[in-house]
């Protein structure tokens, strides 16, 4: 009788080892699944942000930054030249952006006036014509 009753004791803490094993591997299933949620929403909605253009600049080629970030990555393509300063236009769409820069010891201010509505090759052609 009193060999049953060991038995029975002895088989109760793996038993209670192994439910302590399982509910740990179910928080950590669920931790982790709820930072991959909230890492993949974080994502969507700066995503989106920057597409409406109510965020930062995320420096993407696209979106509502995205005709300003090309051009400015022409730019910077250019080792001899500076950029000093940005202006931008904000509206429904970013209309106009100004760019200063620092070529040759002089400040040059190109004006891309109604950008959003101009073909990229446009003003990639406005660059080439100042000579950067």
């Amino acid at each position: 009788m009193q060999l049953t009753t060991l038995r029975i004791a002895a088989d109760r803490p793996i038993r209670w080892a192994h439910e302590v094993t399982m509910k740990k591997y179910r928080i950590r299933t669920r931790i982790a699944l709820l930072a991959a949620t909230l890492t993949l929403m974080t994502v969507l909605v700066l995503s989106v942000v920057d597409l409406m253009g109510i965020g930062p600049n995320l420096g993407l080629p696209v979106g509502y930054y995205g005709r300003f970030n090309r051009v400015l990555a022409q730019i910077h393509a250019s080792p001899d030249v500076e950029v000093v300063r940005t202006t931008l236009h904000r509206d429904l769409e970013l209309e106009d952006f100004y760019i200063t820069v620092r070529h040759d010891d002089r400040e040059v201010r190109l004006r891309f006036e109604e950008a959003h509505t101009r073909p990229f090759g446009e003003l990639v052609q406005e660059l080439k014509r100042v000579g950067l």
